[in-house]
């Protein structure tokens, strides 16, 4: 208790740690655990509430109500529900937007229908919403603050440069596969039982670093193996942080060990990376000392300086690699392997595509134009990415200036949106759209007016698999390439089947859908094949 003279020792009514001994999470919490839990609880609270408000979105119906006490449980809900929270409110609120706690807070979602309106909205960034995560500040985690700072450059040279190479690398993605295949699946006639996604992930980054970085590093098992755990822990780290405020998630990362690999990779990747870069520029100085002209090397390390010289900034080299290839790694394993699984479902439409793979190269080889031609191939990609698209919400915008929709809904500056897709299993859209099958879109080619529409690579309110307008995913020409090649070696060297029990169930968190890590596929080498693709 305290005295009138102040002489005598103030007592509490718990122990506080010397100090001597520091103030560490863990003496505190060993010191006091209930006072502390309580405090750390409310700081918390307050941060995460402080962080998401936003007072324009009130006005707006909630497909989640929440309140001080569950607000909690509603959000952790959300996690593992949007989907079925996402079709209720379309019921509840049809043709309007409407408001959800997801764990950014308070968003809001647009019906399908208004993905026109918002498309190239130039105050809707698809970038920015890096930066509203927060999680750009957290070590290892460089290439999200890159995609927040410097979207624009990534963008650009995904559009200009690797698009622009798709007629070129074609050859080397079918050459780069053709290995992948014996590495990851070998030559074995015997029947084998393997979870799917580990090896499609190795065929994907190695097809991937192979136009990135081109013969010199392409088989790299140690910039290989550094991609893809990076990857994988860079995706296990982003859905821990989740479910933290966005205030507190850079300073409860360094609790966590998926995030302390995160930062190891990317240090191994800049080990990795940093002296290619310089043994470049040490071979550019010299041909310019002798007059000669200066060496191309033609992949992603010449695409990100030459666009970086030309804007006019100075960028790290070694992150932006590492962008590019986390990207193309993450949604082309998922793609390929949701159409593998379609496919060993459907057998008929599995031997449908081995003749049409045939019938095309036999005539016209390793080609852009051939890729291109295998259109039932495309319109069975298209399927699959109906029915699992990689997001629930998909365009997810950070609102940079106020917006007014044309229903007068104001979006205040620092909220956040996302489009709801439903309309790509919508009964007035698709015919039977629970179902899978695999010439809806050559079908659809034939209609008037739709040939276009019904391309893999084609975005519309229909279909959003790659996003929609300004911001649609730019590398989707490359990754729709990429995917048909790796398909195409699978599918014609070996037979599949899908291994008892197992489960082939999409996994949603959030807005997020992948698809299952735990799939087993049963698999062997095919003694007889229509036609040798690797003569070509």
């Amino acid at each position: 208790m305290f005295s009138s003279n102040m002489k005598e020792t103030v007592v509490l009514p718990f122990h506080l740690p010397s100090l001597e001994q520091g103030w560490s999470p863990q003496i505190l919490l060993s010191s006091h655990p209930v006072v502390t839990l309580f405090v750390t609880a409310v700081v918390i609270y307050v941060a995460h509430a402080w962080s998401t408000s936003n007072s324009s979105l009130k006005k707006l119906p909630h497909a989640n109500p929440y309140n001080i006490l569950n607000r909690a449980k509603v959000k952790w809900d959300f996690l593992f529900s949007a989907n079925t929270l996402m079709r209720s409110a379309a019921e509840r609120f049809p043709n309007q937007p409407y408001r959800m706690l997801s764990e950014y807070g308070d968003v809001v979602v647009l019906p399908t229908e208004w993905a026109d309106e918002i498309r190239n909205d130039p105050h809707l960034s698809f970038m920015g919403t890096f930066l509203q995560e927060g999680m750009y500040r957290i070590p290892g985690f460089e290439p999200i603050a890159a995609l927040g700072l410097e979207g624009e450059l990534v963008q650009l040279i995904t559009r200009k440069q690797l698009t622009k190479q798709l007629n070129g690398v074609t050859a080397p993605l079918a050459e780069e596969a053709a290995l992948a295949m014996i590495l990851n699946f070998g030559e074995s006639t015997e029947w084998r039982e393997i979870q799917i996604i580990d090896p499609i992930r190795d065929v994907v980054a190695r097809m991937s670093s192979r136009v990135f970085l081109g013969d010199e590093l392409c088989r790299d098992e140690n910039w290989l193996r550094i991609t893809k755990n990076y990857t994988i822990d860079l995706s296990a780290a982003i859905v821990t942080l989740m479910r933290y405020p966005v205030s507190l998630r850079r300073h409860v990362a360094r609790f966590y060990p998926e995030c302390a690999r995160v930062r190891d990779h990317w240090k191994d990747a800049r080990d990795v990376i940093v002296p290619v870069i310089e043994k470049r520029e040490a071979v550019r100085r010299a041909a310019a000392e002798a007059g000669k002209p200066i060496p191309r090397f033609n992949d992603a390390l010449d695409w990100i300086d030459d666009e970086s010289r030309a804007k006019g900034v100075s960028v790290d080299v070694a992150t932006f690699q590492l962008i590019l290839t986390v990207v193309a790694i993450n949604t082309t394993t998922d793609l390929v392997q949701n159409v593998l699984v379609d496919l060993i479902q459907h057998p008929d439409a599995l031997q449908a595509v081995r003749h049409e793979i045939v019938r095309v190269l036999k005539v016209e080889g390793w080609k852009k134009t051939s890729i291109y031609n295998m259109k039932l191939l495309d319109s069975v990609i298209k399927e699959s990415q109906r029915l699992k698209p990689i997001f629930s919400g998909a365009m997810r915008r950070a609102v940079e200036a106020d917006t007014a929709l044309s229903d007068g809904t104001l979006l205040k500056k620092g909220s956040r949106l996302y489009v709801d897709t439903r309309r790509m299993t919508d009964p007035k859209v698709y015919a039977n759209p629970e179902e899978w099958q695999a010439d809806r879109f050559l079908q659809m080619r034939s209609q008037p007016g739709k040939d276009t529409a019904a391309q893999l690579v084609t975005t519309s309110i229909d279909h959003l698999g790659w996003g929609h307008g300004l911001h649609a995913c730019p590398g989707r020409f490359f990754a729709a390439n990429e995917v048909k090649i790796a398909l195409i070696h699978m599918l014609m060297k070996y037979d599949w089947k899908l291994a008892p029990d197992t489960d082939i169930k999409p996994l949603s968190v959030g807005f997020s859908q992948r698809s299952n890590p735990h799939t087993k596929v049963v698999f062997r080498r095919r003694e007889t094949v229509e036609f040798d693709i690797d003569s070509v």
